[in-house]
């Protein structure tokens, strides 16, 4: 009798079949598991701790100079402490503009001459949970070597080395507590031969004192970050700060309301705000500014989507919301 073996080769080909079924069905579940990539930035920016960087005093340096050759001087220094605070991903910055314009506002200088209470006041205006306020108390540069001259030429071995010292605090803008403080120090020393031919009014040299600045003051900057890493868990454990500027409804559709203020003012998911009519400005009879508003509660908006500079919020309770109507943060 003739054998015939194709039910063996079908059942091979029925487990094929169902395999690539289950790889494909496998595949389709981990594509729909992802969320949208938007939503997962948004989830991110709201768990960062939002701080904002005074800049650093320097009346304690013996040779303020030396500032002049680091790009920015004191300014540049606090604009690197930012620079690597976003590097790590944890933590919203403020961008120096606002900064600059609520120092403007309260007629502060940049000089960062701030104490604790200070700080936390400006940190309030910004909405941001910390302040990281400090000193530069040491920024010089040392020069050690010989040489000689023979035609107009200088030639010979000099060694210099940059040192550079920051002191921080960063500050609870709730409390105007001091939660930390961090001291960051950095070396960087250029050990070469140079010819440095004289010229009409002097002489220039071949070493670069501006880099060693830099690399001396990214170490600072360095040590003073990674202590701030060391401590995430009590920084983040801050309470969130309210924003104390106030949106206004752009838009009113269904249940959902649009407001013209998102995350670079403080707010964030999850935030309610309170839904005010606005019935009568007061002005001050002298100068004609508005020194009050007299407003009648509408109802509660709780934010569920947040952007840069709007955000989307739920109606949980109220109705008769209107275009032009005032949102104030409240928990």
């Amino acid at each position: 009798m003739k054998k015939h073996f194709y039910p063996k080769n079908f059942s091979f080909l029925l487990i094929g079949i169902l395999l690539s079924a289950f790889a494909i069905e496998t595949n389709i579940n981990f594509v729909k598991a992802n969320p949208s990539p938007s939503i997962v930035a948004q989830t991110t920016n709201d768990e960062k701790i939002r701080v904002a960087v005074l800049d650093f005093d320097y009346s304690a340096v013996s040779n303020p100079t030396w500032l002049s050759y680091f790009n920015g001087g004191a300014k540049g220094v606090s604009d690197m402490i930012v620079n690597q605070l976003v590097e790590t991903g944890k933590y919203r910055v403020i961008e120096r503009s606002r900064l600059d314009a609520i120092l403007a506002e309260q007629n502060l200088g940049a000089s960062g001459r701030v104490d604790a209470s200070t700080a936390a006041e400006i940190g309030r205006l910004l909405g941001v949970e910390m302040v990281v306020i400090g000193s530069v108390t040491q920024f010089d540069i040392e020069k050690r070597g010989s040489n000689f001259g023979l035609f107009g030429v200088s030639v010979g071995n000099e060694s210099s080395e940059a040192y550079v010292t920051l002191n921080s605090r960063i500050v609870n803008t709730n409390t105007g507590e001091i939660l930390m403080t961090a001291e960051g120090k950095g070396v960087a020393n250029q050990s070469d031969d140079n010819v440095r031919v004289f010229t009409i009014g002097g002489g220039t040299s071949t070493s670069n004192e501006t880099k060693l600045l830099t690399v001396a003051t990214q170490e600072a900057v360095k040590g003073i970050v990674s202590k701030m890493s060391e401590n995430e868990a009590k920084l983040a454990a801050v309470p969130k700060v309210l924003p104390n500027i106030d949106a206004v409804v752009a838009d009113v559709s269904g249940g959902t309301v649009v407001l013209n203020k998102g995350s670079q003012d403080g707010y964030r998911t999850g935030m309610k705000v309170s839904i005010e009519r606005v019935g009568k400005e007061i002005k001050d009879p002298e100068t004609g500014k508005v020194i009050r508003r007299l407003t009648t509660a509408i109802g509660v908006v709780e934010l569920y989507d947040v952007d840069t500079s709007s955000s989307l919020g739920k109606i949980i309770s109220g109705n008769g919301f209107k275009v032009g109507d005032v949102a104030t943060p409240k928990e």
